[in-house]
């Protein structure tokens, strides 16, 4: 007879969790729901890192809907796995009830994971099980062993399965008003992804055709910057011609760039890390007009975005900054753990990046439209830098706030989702639901 105070065995502990997850009362929402789901996984199966990961886009991409860290207790929620990044991964768990990687760093559908994700958070072992709704994968629970590989034993497998059926159950009969408070929902993604997606392919056209067209302009230019029969003032009006092509050139490619950006696959960093390395460069995009003044704790946690990336928000911000202070001034940049409380869509911890300039402030109007692409108030601005950051900060699950008033400076504020725990402390922020269309998200 098992005493009250002996701790159960896996039998009893698997039983007993399914037990609390399908005696949560019907009206508790479906972020508690994830949330109290991972707990009981982890409890259960003695697991470091379980998630609740929901499909987006379309299909396109997985994004965590809650990720629960035992050692820590805490939960974080918000990155993204895209489909295109890791194929053979996703080929899997559309195929198979239960994805058991007992090696995950060399398992041949966990095995493009290893360099980017797994091995920087200490994963040697993976069980997943897609959440199916009337035969459709929905998303997946996903159960990351931290150390070295495990053995997934049949009961464990029957396990996920059969808390992944209770989750699908619940998601199934959540009111949609439901899930749209709970996570970033495949409609109003798929609004936005398409009309992206339309931006795009339009810029692309345009810059082909806008190039195609200064090829022109060049050649014919430089013919005649080169003659020696033609007055001074001929030649000299030729090359600016030839010097308008060229930053037109320059245009046209970055708006193709911006229609197919050539990204590599995210991977797990220190964003402190990453913004220390690359200050001396940021420093020299400035200019020497420009201070940047850089704080950041010692423990941040990890973030899945690619370097390149990462680098370039950070950039395009401190320019934007700088912009803002024609006559010099100080730009002040930091890093910070924090934990977002007050909007459903976005709980846990996450990283903060705060850019901050002294300058002449962004009116209302400019701050509704300033993420546009094309959109800019500045006399020789193609309109992309921020467009750029937001996209940037969408593919990686995170958000963006802005506080601005005039004469007095504009802080940008960008939040990324954390996959990996710090050491450190975490302030609380509170982000509360922007009114609809008044904040970028």
């Amino acid at each position: 007879m098992t005493s009250p105070h002996s701790v159960p065995g896996p039998s009893r502990a698997t039983e007993i969790a399914r037990l609390e997850l399908a005696r949560l009362a019907p009206s508790e929402p479906l972020d508690a729901v994830f949330r109290r789901a991972c707990e009981l996984c982890a409890d259960a199966l003695t697991v470091e890192r379980v998630g609740v990961w929901l499909f987006i886009d379309n299909g396109g991409a997985l994004r965590c809907a809650n990720l629960f860290e035992r050692s820590k207790k805490e939960h974080s929620a918000g990155t993204m796995l895209r489909v295109a990044d890791f194929p053979a991964y996703f080929t899997s768990i559309s195929i198979r009830k239960a994805v058991p990687a007992e090696v995950a760093g060399t398992e041949p559908w966990t095995a493009e994971l290893a360099a980017r994700y797994l091995r920087p958070l200490g994963i040697g072992s993976i069980l997943d099980a897609g959440i199916f709704v009337d035969g459709e994968l929905v998303g997946v629970l996903c159960h990351e062993h931290v150390g070295l590989p495990r053995e997934w034993t049949t009961e464990a497998r029957d396990f996920v399965g059969s808390m992944a059926d209770l989750l699908a159950l619940r998601i199934q009969s959540a009111e949609v008003r439901e899930l749209r408070a709970a996570f970033l929902t495949q409609d109003e993604r798929s609004a936005a992804h398409e009309k992206a997606a339309a931006l795009e392919q339009l810029a692309a056209g345009v810059a082909h055709d806008f190039r195609n067209l200064l090829t022109v302009f060049l050649g014919y230019g430089g013919l005649l910057a080169r003659r020696d029969d033609l007055p001074h003032d001929a030649r000299k009006q030729a090359k600016d011609i030839v010097t308008a092509a060229e930053q037109g050139t320059a245009l046209a490619k970055g708006l193709l760039e911006f229609a197919h950006p050539q990204t590599a696959p995210p991977a797990v960093l220190d964003l402190g890390a990453v913004a220390s390395e690359f200050m001396p460069v940021l420093k020299a995009a400035i200019g020497s007009k420009y201070k940047i003044q850089y704080t950041q704790p010692d423990e941040l946690g990890q973030v899945f975005i690619e370097k390149g990336q990462f680098t370039r928000l950070l950039l395009n911000l401190a320019v934007n900054a700088s912009e803002a202070m024609p006559e010099g001034g100080l730009v002040t940049i930091r890093l910070a753990p924090v934990k977002l409380t007050g909007n459903p869509s976005y709980l846990g911890r996450f990283v903060l990046l705060e850019v901050t300039d002294t300058g002449t402030g962004i009116d209302a109007e400019t701050q509704r439209r300033m993420f546009d692409p094309y959109f800019t108030t500045k006399s020789k601005g193609t309109g992309l830098g921020l467009a750029i950051v937001r996209r940037i900060v969408d593919r990686v699950g995170g958000l963006i706030r802005v506080e601005s008033s005039e004469s007095k400076g504009t802080t940008f504020r960008v939040f990324f989702p954390r996959v990996g725990a710090s050491t450190g402390g975490t302030a609380l922020f509170p982000i509360l639901p922007p009114q609809l269309g008044a904040e970028p998200a």
